[in-house]
């Protein structure tokens, strides 16, 4: 009777630190991966852009926040008559939409219709993030402009920035959309945890492997990767190993600055990749005109 107590005590113990083992496996992952914050303390309205804050159901029942951004103009058209092309934007893993003003401002300032999102346990969003759960949040965001906003594929870009790449490259897999840009995109949170701790079998025990660069095989759309050459947090090679296994049209570029500050370090060269991707045909146009004035030139010039 004593042994058979002693079993069962021994098994419960057992039991009991093998789901003690999970649980920390299971915080200290979430912590690796996710850093939100729920506290919204500025809006595009502090940067004087008009904004409609937009509630969403997913698909598994979660309810989740974004912010709108247009362009300002009739019935949904810009400055000059067209519909604006659309961005739906992911960012990273760190903090909630309140902290991308400064982004939010420079594609509204590029043309663009903005959409962001605050992904599930991010800002005003309920749930708890995962990756399945953010690839939800994607859909959700993605069916919303095309339902309500009658946003169509072709005038549509999906860009996210670091843990955001790994979302808007999953998207660019299930939707269509004219366009792919990713920033300081990391290949894989799989690979990072196998390369950081070697002996673990992670490719079994995460939940979030964010394996972007086994996926980016199956995007068939232009893609622009965005990287510093600088970046201290997400390693310019991740960019370089997605870019090598991307379908074409790829472009890869390369600025500098630190991981969170390049685009401001580089703003010239950011700004440019991005418009010229998006309006492939006034680069083209650009380079016709020069050659044009430089024919004109040569022709104007006298004989010798």
């Amino acid at each position: 009777m004593k042994h058979k107590t002693r079993s069962w005590f021994r098994l419960i113990l057992f039991l009991l630190l093998v789901g003690g083992l999970y649980l920390l496996l299971r915080s200290f992952e979430q912590s690796c991966v996710f850093h939100p914050s729920t506290t919204l303390t500025k809006t595009p309205q502090d940067i004087d852009l008009p904004f409609d804050s937009v509630a969403l159901t997913t698909a598994d029942n979660v309810s989740i926040n974004g912010w709108f951004i247009p362009q300002r103009g009739p019935e949904g058209e810009n400055a000059s008559g067209d519909v604006p092309p659309s961005l739906l934007f992911f960012h990273g893993a760190d903090g909630n939409c309140g902290d991308r003003l400064q982004k939010i401002r420079l594609f509204h300032d590029l043309g663009f219709d903005v959409f962001i999102i605050d992904y599930r346990g991010y800002g005003k969003s309920g749930g708890t993030p995962s990756e399945d759960g953010l690839a939800n949040d994607a859909l959700a965001a993605y069916s919303y402009l095309a339902e309500k906003r009658g946003v169509k594929p072709q005038r549509l870009y999906l860009y996210g920035e670091d843990l955001g790449g790994a979302v808007a490259i999953d998207l660019a897999t299930r939707a269509r959309a004219a366009g792919l840009i990713t920033e300081a995109a990391s290949a894989s949170v799989l690979g990072e945890m196998q390369q950081t701790w070697p002996l673990i079998p992670w490719e079994y025990l995460l939940r979030n492997k964010f394996d972007s660069v086994s996926k980016i095989r199956n995007v068939h759309i232009p893609v622009l990767l965005i990287h510093s050459a600088d970046d201290e947090i997400v390693s310019f090679n991740d960019s370089r190993r997605l870019y090598a296994l991307a379908h074409e049209p790829r472009q890869l570029v390369e600025i500098h600055g630190a991981h969170n500050d390049a685009f401001v370090h580089s703003f010239d060269a950011y700004y440019d990749a991005i418009s010229q991707f998006v309006h492939p045909d006034e680069r083209e146009k650009s380079v016709v005109d020069s050659s044009t004035q430089s024919g004109a030139a040569a022709s104007n010039e006298p004989s010798p």
